[in-house]
């Protein structure tokens, strides 16, 4: 075979096994080294794609999807910065643990280090964010076609292991790239013949869930036992069939559940916003736990991680399902590795006796603290920050997905949101590194891998951040309503000791954007909202959800008003708790 007919059966025999191993959506972004990839893809009747001007969106939609499907979906690029700009996406899915394929196209070996256009160092570029990294041969018939086969089985299951994250293929391609149909009577081709012939993977791996062992199930349950007053966190848990299984064990002992929203469980009508109470700081001086039980990840509120550190537990015990560390202020007791599901579930019926915690004072004060939150969204008052958040907790319909921005929107939504939906609102959000980058795009592969509709609340700075972003939304057979909370900069730092230096607060941490949203709307063909009132919000929030089409609602807010109407809001809450909760 010629080098054409060699590269062009090399690359389709990449796409091919990806797609058999479960890697049939691919994120394309164009290029001249990629052909030969983009090619295959193209004419392999089986691949799903879509193309990306930008490849830091691609990347970041890409791992939307994985967040939806469980599956990855592989980044194709040419080489130079091209792939350097999937960076962000691939931390975030390290760090986060979600499956992700790089299949890069680069220069090949002689033209490395020695001035030849859009050429950089490849191999390894995403250093120990990935899982696995390879660099491919040229193709050639050099290369045993089994070979390569196993190494993208490989990489997919490496992918998917334990923890789940992104891998690597470094493909070089020498010239010339245009595709040309290959001989398959060749010999080099003929020890693949019956992979050719059939619709299977190459080989496949399986991934059984991790039973906790037996002596550490009885350990736990003597534990349970023995505790005074035992509480469970529900930290960041991405499969909902794991946390309902928490959540099925804290009803069944009786024990006080803390849902973070990361969990899947705080939108729940079952749920308790623990949140309300951790806030107050004197809460932590009376509801005092000697075992907590956390299943699964960080929190999004830093008020938890505090109250632990100063309650100084004896058991603070950490069941994950990854061998990833999980110990931030370096205070837990013991970790395990195991099913969150199988682990929860074998914990059942281990304890007999009451928590020593008031049940009927702890109603009453969510009931009242609740209340106070609802007096937020009277109709004719303006919409503001906590009243959009716990309005779109109430609005959404269960048909809906809900994606939360980073710094307040995510905040707000754990702190106010409130707890009406019985089988509660699948949503999600960019947790493993917490960044503002690529929120847009993440949403859009969420709501694209789930082929449901979406809420998306973002602030400002994140919104203008991603917003090349919005020239997606005309693509997908789902739609967007994007919720943008405008206060003209960088509120959360409003929060932050630093507020207090007026001589440098605006210009070097604020940073104030005074660009138009409606333009942006506009620019993309979006709708677009701009409610004054809760009443005009609701209006339009739920007129915008029922609507096949994209819609952009922006809420115009000032940083100080904010930042005091948070605070007058929290002083009323912490009243409640000290006459509800700080009693025996």
């Amino acid at each position: 075979m010629n080098k054409r007919q060699v590269t062009s059966l090399w690359s389709s025999i990449v796409i091919e096994e990806l797609i058999r191993q479960g890697a049939d959506f691919f994120c394309i972004s164009p290029g001249s080294r990629s052909t030969p990839l983009t090619v295959a893809v193209a004419r392999n009747p089986k691949a799903r794609w879509k193309m990306f001007a930008d490849e830091r969106s691609a990347g970041f939609f890409a791992l939307g999807h994985a967040k939806a499907t469980g599956r990855p979906a592989v980044l194709i690029c040419t080489s130079g910065t091209a792939v350097a700009n999937y960076f962000p996406a691939v931390v975030e899915a390290s760090m986060d643990m979600h499956p992700m394929v790089i299949l890069s196209a680069d220069r090949p070996f002689e033209l490395l280090e020695c001035g030849a256009n859009q050429t950089i160092r490849q191999e390894n570029i995403f250093g120990s964010y990935t899982r696995w990294q390879m660099q491919l041969p040229a193709p050639s018939t050099e290369t045993p076609l089994k070979a390569l086969l196993s190494t993208v089985a490989y990489a997919v299951a490496k992918a998917l292991g334990s923890p789940a994250g992104p891998v690597h293929l470094n493909q070089p391609f020498r010239e010339p790239l245009e595709p040309e149909t290959p001989d398959l009577t060749d010999p080099w081709v003929e020890p693949i013949l019956p992979w050719l012939a059939a619709t299977t993977p190459f080989s496949q791996t399986a991934f059984p869930e991790k039973e906790p062992e037996r002596t550490t199930i009885t350990m736990l349950r003597d534990l349970l036992s023995k505790a005074a007053q035992p509480l469970i966190i529900a930290g960041n848990i991405p499969k909902p069939e794991e946390a309902e299984a928490v959540e099925a064990l804290a009803l069944d002992l009786q024990v006080p559940l803390y849902r973070d929203l990361s969990s899947g469980l705080r939108l729940k009508s079952s749920a308790q916003p623990w949140q309300l109470a951790f806030a107050s700081e004197g809460f932590t001086r009376h509801f005092r736990p000697d075992l907590v039980l956390h299943f699964g990840g960080d929190f999004i509120a830093k008020h938890p991680p505090a109250a632990i550190r100063e309650w100084k537990p004896e058991h603070y015990i950490v069941i994950r399902s990854h061998p990833n560390r999980y110990a931030p202020s370096h205070n837990v007791t013991c970790s395990i590795e195991a099913s969150l599901a199988l682990t929860a579930q074998a914990l059942k019926g281990s304890r007999t006796t009451a928590s020593g915690w008031n049940r009927a004072a702890a109603e009453t004060f969510f009931l009242r603290a609740g209340e106070e939150i609802d007096a937020e969204t009277r109709p004719d008052n303006p919409v503001t920050e906590i009243s959009t958040a716990r309005m779109v907790s109430r609005l959404i319909s269960g048909k809906q997905l809900l994606f939360l921005s980073n710094s307040m929107p995510v905040r707000d939504m754990d702190s106010y949101a409130s707890s009406g939906h019985t089988g509660g609102i699948r949503s999600s959000l960019n947790r493993g590194v917490s960044g503002i980058d690529g929120i847009i795009s993440t949403a859009a592969g969420f709501a694209d891998g789930h082929q449901q509709a979406l809420t998306l609340l973002i602030g400002d700075i994140a919104f203008l951040h991603d917003l090349n972003a919005l020239s997606l939304l005309g693509t997908l057979s789902v739609p967007l309503q994007i919720i943008v909370i405008n206060n003209n900069g960088g509120g959360i730092f409003s929060f932050l000791p630093v507020s207090k230096e007026s001589d440098l607060f605006e210009t070097h941490f604020a940073t104030p954007q005074n660009y138009n949203v409606r333009l942006a709307a506009e620019t993309f063909g979006l709708d677009y909202a701009q409610p004054k009132t809760n009443g005009e919000f609701m209006e339009i929030y739920t007129a915008a959800s029922r609507s096949n089409r994209s819609t952009i609602i922006e809420i115009k807010g000032n940083r100080q008003e904010n930042l005091l109407h948070h605070r007058t809001l929290q002083t009323r809450i912490d009243a409640l708790a000290a006459e509800y909760l700080f009693v025996p």
